[in-house]
């Protein structure tokens, strides 16, 4: 007589036939040791400019409620401040709007733009000839300091001429232990805190000196060409693979 196995049979004869599964053993992988050569290079250098960021304030009354919007008032007082150095880029950088207890409707407005140093020259003389009744133009302020852009290229200028310091200390070490590859592993660069006192001026010339005395608020001594000083700090590691002992 033929006997059928049951399935709970068939599963422990298949349990017990079948061979043990053993999981794979896991590889440490350890990193290579590394030698390193730290450097700390520093390179500096003058941040100078030709033009100077000038101020003028516009000041305009009329009567309350003339119809006109705040951007056709806007437009009115950078119309007229334009007329003194028309080749400039002239900004609006503040307009405030006010009623006085007269009901005078008051208009102020900073206008601002980069000046080269022959622009200077008579701007106070052209600021009062422009002014009328109703509307007064004078010089806010005058300040030689360097753009972005002028900052920028200096500190790009700066940063190749540590790559270059640090490209020839790579070379020097290679000779000084040959048959060791060594590579720029890391450069990390930093802006050194200047002094205050780290600043280069320049006397002005005539034309600045006849551009801001007799303007309101201004300062008796005529403005100055300032340059800064920028300071760049660099880590750089070099790192090759120690050899093995």
């Amino acid at each position: 007589m033929l006997r059928v196995p049951t399935p709970l049979a068939v599963c422990l004869s298949l349990a017990l036939t079948a061979p043990a599964w053993t999981p794979a053993r896991a590889q440490v992988v350890v990193p290579p040791v590394m030698d390193q050569v730290v450097l700390d290079l520093t390179a500096e250098d003058w941040v100078g400019t030709d033009t100077a960021r000038v101020e003028i304030v516009a000041d305009a009354a009329a009567a309350g409620s003339a119809g006109t919007g705040s951007d056709s008032q806007r437009d009115d007082l950078l119309k007229a401040v334009s007329a003194l150095v028309p080749d400039a880029q002239w900004r609006i950088t503040r307009f405030d709007r006010s009623t006085d207890q007269a009901g005078l409707e008051r208009r102020r407005a900073v206008i601002e733009a980069r000046l080269p140093e022959n622009a200077l020259g008579g701007l106070a003389d052209k600021a009062r000839q422009a002014s009328r009744p109703g509307l007064q133009l004078r010089i806010g302020t005058i300040e030689f300091t360097p753009t972005l852009a002028e900052t920028e290229a200096v500190r790009a200028r700066l940063r190749t001429e540590i790559y270059g310091r640090a490209a020839a200390e790579l070379k020097a070490l290679e000779q000084s232990f040959p048959g060791r590859s060594f590579r720029m592993g890391n450069i990390d660069f930093a802006e050194a805190p200047v002094p205050v006192y780290a600043r280069k001026t320049r006397e002005a010339g005539p034309a600045m000196a006849m551009a801001a005395p007799m303007a309101d608020g201004m300062p008796e001594e005529s403005p100055m060409n300032v340059s800064e000083k920028l300071v760049i700090r660099a880590r750089v590691v070099l790192s090759a693979v120690a050899p093995r002992e």
